[in-house]
């Protein structure tokens, strides 16, 4: 039987933010956090010049880890400041982040295409 929807059963259930262990080969462990709407707008007003057009002067990728990746007690990783050091990094442990990131923040290349669609 399904759980009844109302304002207290939603909060409870929708206000529980969780987070996925991420093991770097040669670092540790990384822990990618699932993003609040107000995270996920920040996110995708820098990853956008316009609703039209990805903003190809920073990297998708390193933006995402910048957002979601934290250390086990939750403390962020990186900040904006380290925008350009990870965009020059080896792309296997960022593209292991951005993948997780991408799949529990559910940000599919289907809902890039259609924000950037003409």
């Amino acid at each position: 039987m399904a759980t009844k929807i109302n304002k207290a059963n939603f909060f409870a259930k929708m206000g529980v933010l969780h987070r996925e262990k991420v093991s770097i080969e040669g670092f540790g462990d990384v822990w990618i956090k699932a993003l609040n709407i107000k995270q996920q707008e920040e996110f995708e007003n820098l990853a956008f010049k316009d609703s039209s057009s990805l903003n190809d002067e920073i990297s998708l990728k390193s933006l995402m880890v910048i957002k979601t990746a934290e250390d086990e007690a939750g403390n962020k990783l990186f900040d904006m400041d380290d925008l350009e050091q990870l965009s020059t990094m080896a792309a296997a442990p960022i593209n292991k982040m951005f993948s997780v990131a991408s799949r529990i923040n559910n940000v599919t290349q289907s809902d890039i295409d259609e924000l950037t669609k003409n």
